[in-house]
């Protein structure tokens, strides 16, 4: 008897409803693709053009590496040999969560926030200067 009781309930509060009539699913069914509404402002797009743009040197180092473009996420997006010198453009249709282009050259590694759909770089190295280093100098030419 226990278990005849919860076996009538469960097979009978089991009622099955097509998904056509069940309005808090797909809507009322006189709303279609073409009644909805979007803001002038929503933009459809889930990709963006973004401009790759390297400076090279102003003089021929003889420097030839592999070049990598990646997203901050680690996504490669261009690999290839570049001369130093040679400057470098290309245009790249990246989803449009992208907002960091890190570049590999070698064994050193950039990072670029996109502005304005360009992201930049150049091979300078950034150095830190050592204040000690800069002070002793100072002192041993006067």
């Amino acid at each position: 008897m226990a278990l005849i009781i919860p076996g009538i309930v469960f097979f009978t509060s089991c009622v099955e409803q097509p998904l056509e009539d069940d309005n808090r699913l797909v809507g009322p069914s006189t709303e279609s693709i073409e009644d909805l509404k979007v803001s002038e402002f929503f933009d459809w797009k889930t990709t963006n053009e973004i401009t790759v743009s390297i400076e090279g040197l102003s003089m021929n180092v003889g420097v030839d590496q592999r070049l990598s473009l990646l997203t901050s996420e680690g996504t490669e997006i261009f690999a290839g040999s570049h001369k130093m010198h040679e400057n470098f453009q290309m245009t790249f249709d990246l989803p449009s969560d992208v907002d960091v282009i890190v570049m590999k050259y070698g064994a050193a590694e950039k990072s670029s926030e996109i502005n304005n759909k360009v992201a930049s770089f150049n091979f300078e190295l950034e150095r830190e200067v050592d204040a000690l280093n800069v002070e002793f100098a100072e002192l041993s030419t006067k």
